[in-house]
């Protein structure tokens, strides 16, 4: 009888270890999603954030419009518009940068948070993001003489994101833009200062080096007249070090709050333009 409990004894021993394994195993497998490829699908922010001490290093081009054709060399003869971007991880959910692009000499400060992160058990369904930018025209100007707070302009959202397989991913984003100034270009022009709307963005991965992503960006009530919704659809490709994106885009602009307010090109008119986007991660430590 001994000898019996003592065998009892020992299997109970053995499974509790194998069964605390086990619940080991489950545990480390629980891990977050790499939800998006980049920061951002072209020129819209992603829910993926950098982690602590990275920095990523982002280059934007766009050109003139494809439908100028060959006497324009489809757009490329125009000479490009170009955005410089720096973002560094302070914490795996908390990234900040600074960029400036070429168009109106706009310098733009930004930060994201992320709030949730989509895990592998589901237990966390969703990636859900908020983004803060804030801008300022450094342009010199000769038909007025604006201060500080006149060159300003800001852009807020809430991006919510989900990878529905090893392929696909699908985001969509509320946001509102405003500009403190608006210059009226034409007599009959009635502009709005804050524009709010919905931005919807998807990834599609073939392999792991070659992808494809979208966006499309809905005002959502009053509109400056003229202005379009823009859109844009890029082939990405990841070399291991480098994502290099190239793209067709209906906007010329690169920050989310000129193009919801600012675009007057319509994609679906065949008035977009090429463009390509460079990003590079660094681990600092």
């Amino acid at each position: 009888m001994k000898k019996f409990g003592a065998f009892i004894l020992i299997g109970f021993l053995v499974s509790e270890i194998a069964l605390g394994q086990m619940e080991r195993r489950r545990t480390v497998t629980d891990e977050p999603l790499e939800v998006f490829l980049t920061m951002s699908l072209i020129t819209m922010s992603t829910t993926s954030n950098l982690q602590k001490n990275n920095m990523n290093s982002t280059i934007m081009h766009n050109f003139g419009l494809v439908s100028t054709g060959i006497e324009e060399f489809w757009g490329l003869d125009q000479g490009a518009a170009v955005r410089l971007g720096i973002d560094y991880g302070i914490t795996d959910r908390f990234s900040v940068g600074i960029g400036r692009t070429s168009r109106e000499d706009n310098v733009d400060l930004r930060f994201k948070y992320m709030l949730l992160q989509q895990m592998k058990s589901d237990k966390v369904p969703v990636e859900v993001s908020i983004k803060g930018d804030i801008g300022i025209n450094t342009q010199e100007e000769r038909r007025f003489d604006p201060s500080f707070q006149d060159r300003l302009n800001m852009f807020g959202s809430v991006a919510v994101a989900r990878r529905f397989s090893d392929s696909f991913s699908f985001q969509v984003a509320p946001m509102v833009s405003h500009f403190n100034t608006v210059v009226i270009e034409t007599a009959d022009q009635d502009p709005e200062h804050t524009h709010y709307g919905a931005g919807f963005g998807g990834e599609y991965r073939f392999n792991l080096k070659h992808s494809v992503s979208f966006e499309y960006f809905a005002v959502l009530g009053d509109r400056t007249k003229g202005t379009k919704n823009p859109m844009a659809v890029s082939w990405q490709i990841d070399t291991g070090g480098h994502v290099f994106q190239m793209f067709f885009m209906s906007g010329n602009w690169f920050t989310e709050q000129h193009l919801l307010a600012r675009t007057t090109n319509d994609f679906f008119a065949g008035d977009f333009r090429l463009g390509f986007n460079v990003n590079r991660v660094f681990g600092l430590k």
